[in-house]
């Protein structure tokens, strides 16, 4: 990613770096430079990886114009491509945190002509503006990868239908998740008259996590005659707007910010619902987590969703993440709100069943048969 030091589309990458080290590997990994590295890149660099740190990108036109010209045929070799070759991998994973990063990294997409390749998306849009120069730039990198990495069948579907091809090389995987140590975790007691606890899990991001548009139908008159409290736990950049928008919808005394919380038990011992009002999501791997945890999920239709929450039988699925939609699907959550724990074991039991054990070490195996 290069808007954030870390988020869910960095941990598949970064654990199985881990495991290709501790089996002996020796590991090279490029990704954008922040004040401070991310946690879980100073463990790979203990563990002996080597690291080139890219410049992250600044909003003004100096540093706009100095990264389109290093970009340009003929500029010469960027820093990270000199660093690669000295490496010299025997195969390499790059791991988008959209579907077309590549497509601004011309000469990183020209070097990966020399090495095979795996290429992860982790995620997509729907609608996306895109010519026929594009996607025939996509269709081409696509095809030369030994694999083709996608989140969600439906992630995989909207790319085969944008670009017109079949991607025969493309398969879905696993995140690893955040789960605690014992799941599903025990239901908060909900006696009879008390508050419902909703919540929300996710970067203060509104473009994708629709945190915006949950509060807008939470504060519909029908929603403030009713008894419950939203919890919204995450960092982001829209903190303040988000907190200038619950003040604008009079819902300070419903809402209550939690910043990040590190113990997901906590977390899970303070909700009765998850909420997970996307507008882009290729997971989300927070109601993978949620449902195996014994918590049903009332969910905007993106991504894997389908794949793992039942209408009705484990949770909720809006058509989107709108208003109406929104609505609509919490109508339905409350007038069952008696039956939400028993959906939450029957959310555990089924998505016990669909977890892989061990995505990082699947994929080691994978990067390995593709030298």
């Amino acid at each position: 990613m290069y808007d954030a030091p870390w988020g869910g589309s960095e941990v598949l990458w970064a654990q199985t770096a881990a495991y290709a080290l501790a089996a002996g590997h020796a590991v090279f990994v490029s990704t954008h430079a922040w004040p401070v590295p991310a946690a879980p890149l100073t463990a790979l660099k203990a563990a002996g990886a080597s690291f080139y740190f890219r410049p992250r990108y600044e909003p003004t036109l100096q540093f706009r114009v100095a990264s389109l010209l290093r970009r340009l045929p003929g500029a010469g070799q960027l820093p990270e491509i000199v660093a690669l070759r000295r490496f010299a991998p025997d195969v390499v994973v790059v791991s988008q945190g959209g579907w077309n990063d590549l497509l601004f990294h011309q000469q990183l997409a020209d070097w990966l002509k020399v090495a095979p390749f795996l290429l992860i998306c982790h995620n997509y849009h729907d609608p996306v503006r895109q010519d026929d120069g594009q996607r025939a730039r996509m269709i081409a990198l696509f095809g030369r990868a030994k694999e083709l990495l996608m989140i969600s069948d439906q992630q995989l579907r909207v790319l085969r239908r944008q670009l017109a091809v079949p991607l025969p090389n493309a398969r879905v995987v696993q995140n690893p998740l955040n789960l605690p140590s014992v799941v599903p975790v025990p239901y908060p007691v909900l006696a009879a008259g008390g508050v419902p606890q909703l919540s929300v899990v996710g970067s203060f991001d509104v473009d994708r996590k629709g945190q915006d548009v949950l509060l807008e139908a939470l504060a519909a008159p029908e929603w403030l005659a009713r008894s419950w409290h939203l919890n919204l736990y995450g960092n982001g950049p829209d903190r303040a707007y988000l907190e200038r928008l619950i003040a604008l919808l009079g819902l300070q005394q419903r809402v209550t910010m939690h910043g990040h919380v590190a113990s997901s038990a906590a977390i899970w011992a303070n909700t009765h619902l998850l909420l997970v009002p996307s507008r882009i999501e290729s997971g989300p791997m927070v109601g993978q987590e949620a449902l195996l945890c014994g918590r049903p999920v009332l969910t905007a239709d993106v991504g894997l969703v389908r794949n793992w929450v039942q209408e009705g039988e484990t949770g909720f699925i809006a058509d989107t993440a709108s208003v109406v939609a929104l609505t609509q699907a919490l109508n339905r959550a409350w007038d069952c709100r008696a039956d939400w724990s028993a959906m939450g074991l029957a959310g555990a039991t089924r998505a016990a069943v669909q977890l892989i054990k061990d995505p990082a070490l699947d994929f080691l195996n994978h990067i390995l048969a593709a030298r």
